[in-house]
């Protein structure tokens, strides 16, 4: 059965590349995305730990500054204070002294936060030396006022201090917010990133999986069918460079076997001819003996014509075998469909055995429902013919042989139970192989060809279905199963046993 590539199709494309270079580029494209998503969470964390080393240094910094302008407003005070009391000159150089630290953290300041820190350091610079400047210059008024201008200005810086502190600390807590924001938003984003990253490499392996998977399906029915000999067209395998490359040789493999079986075919057909026309003259010569034309013969003649009657005998329905053989092995594809009720097809083909059972003084009992299906009586009857024949060679005298008929989920179950000894476990796999003979054989009787099984199964897979060895616990318990879902079951049942 051939599988021509459907071009039109996603997963039927195809690409010039081979199995091993799609997974290559596959593994690579997944590695960058999952690599880039890698890249892109060590750059956040990275951006991240440096925020988090900065920030609490910055903040310690912020603080000293801030206490550090407080602390040098009372020292400024308190020197000017001595200082208007004492007048040491020493004293005037530490007020100078005291403002320039206070300018250095004034610029500190101004740095963190230029817009917000910078305008209040920058109003205390400036309070501080309107403040100052009479107590640094000579004393032009009384020790009275200029005490008074102190303790206005330096209450101002007191206020400029406080604002300093809360705006600091506003600062500290914006600076500290906008930094968990930042976090939770590299979470958010590592997580997008990494479930984009996953979910694209996912598609990518599901595409691939799915693409590569149909190559193989095909690849996998076309060795079925030709395992099973269905193979009726081309093979044609989509997909990669190496898998359509493969389907080539199968291809070639398909034209190869149909050549040997045409060739065997053309073999049995002109061997079982060539065969048949000597066995003729045979057994021709033999029954001229036998009726004594060319004179009489003794007891020992008689027996040696008996033994030459009988292997020619054997002989013939080796041939006829064959050639039944190779009839089903060639029309089991061509199959002429009917509307059949087993039932009465299964009565009409043991009426037919009914001297053979009659001999071995045998009973066949049909049990089921009259199905009507859609089959081929010719061939169905030659393969169920055959499991009969099984059955009745294997079977001791007044056994038993059951035949039973049902129908369940769209598959008609035929079984042929005899009450014979079964097949050895050791001649299960290869009961069905066509040549091959069990090594329970019935004591007495003439050697089979080993044919018979092979020709059910042949002419059971054409129908579509499937014949198999049940195990049982005694004889042979063999069951075919075709698929029929025109088939309907009449309202009949019972046991038919035949006369």
């Amino acid at each position: 059965m051939g599988f021509p590539p459907q071009k039109s199709q996603l997963f039927q494309a195809q690409l010039p590349f081979s199995f091993r270079q799609i997974l290559l580029v596959s593994f690579l494209g997944i590695i960058l995305l999952l690599g880039g998503a890698l890249a892109r969470a060590l750059v956040a964390v990275q951006t991240l730990t440096k925020a988090n080393r900065d920030y609490p240094g910055q903040a310690l910094k912020t603080v000293e500054n801030v206490r550090l302008l407080q602390d040098l407003t009372v020292t400024l005070e308190r020197n000017a204070r001595q200082y208007l009391i004492l007048y040491d000159p020493s004293m005037r150089h530490n007020l100078t002294d005291i403002l320039q630290q206070a300018r250095d953290v004034e610029q500190q300041l101004t740095a963190m936060s230029p817009g917000r820190l910078g305008p209040l350091a920058d109003s205390w610079q400036k309070l501080a030396l309107r403040t100052l400047e009479p107590v640094l210059t000579p004393r032009s008024n009384g020790t009275a006022s200029l005490q008074d201008m102190l303790v206005s200005g330096f209450t101002g810086l007191g206020e400029i201090n406080q604002q300093i502190d809360r705006t600091s600390k506003d600062l500290l807590n914006e600076r500290n917010q906008a930094l968990m924001s930042d976090l939770e938003a590299q979470r958010r984003s590592l997580l997008w990133i990494g479930g984009s990253a996953a979910t694209l490499a996912g598609l990518m392996a599901l595409v691939l999986g799915m693409w590569l998977s149909r190559s193989l399906k095909q690849l996998e029915r076309a060795i079925d069918d030709l395992g099973t000999r269905q193979s009726d067209g081309p093979i044609a395998i989509g997909g990669p460079t190496d898998m359509r490359q493969l389907g080539e040789r199968m291809e070639e493999l398909r034209l190869r076997l149909m050549t040997l079986e045409a060739d065997k075919m053309s073999f049995l057909r002109q061997i079982s001819h060539e065969l048949k026309t000597p066995l003729a003259n045979l057994r021709e010569g033999i029954a001229l003996l036998e009726d004594q034309i060319t004179g009489d013969l003794n007891a020992h003649q008689r027996e040696i014509i008996v033994i030459l009657r009988d292997n020619a005998l054997a002989l013939q329905q080796q041939i006829e075998t064959l050639l039944q053989y190779n009839s089903a092995a060639f029309h089991a594809r061509l199959l002429n469909r009917k509307p059949t009720n087993l039932l009465t097809f299964l009565q009409r083909l043991v009426n037919t055995h009914r001297l053979l059972l009659q001999t071995k003084n045998l009973h066949a009992d049909i049990r089921g429902d009259a199905i009507i299906a859609s089959i081929d009586p010719e061939k169905l009857e030659t393969a169920i013919s055959n499991l009969l024949t099984n059955a009745l060679r294997f079977s001791p005298d007044e056994g038993r042989i059951l035949l039973t008929l049902r129908k369940a989920s769209g598959i008609i179950q035929l079984d042929c139970i005899d009450s014979g000894p079964g097949v050895d476990p050791a001649d299960v796999q290869r009961v069905f192989e066509p040549f091959y003979q069990g090594s329970r054989q019935p004591a007495g009787a003439r050697k089979g060809s080993g044919v018979g099984l092979s020709i059910v199964k042949a002419l059971v897979e054409a129908h579509g279905g499937t014949v198999s060895l049940i195990p049982s616990n005694s004889g042979a318990h063999f069951r075919i199963e075709i698929p029929d879902d025109q088939s309907s079951p009449l309202p009949v049942s019972g046991i038919v046993q035949p006369e």
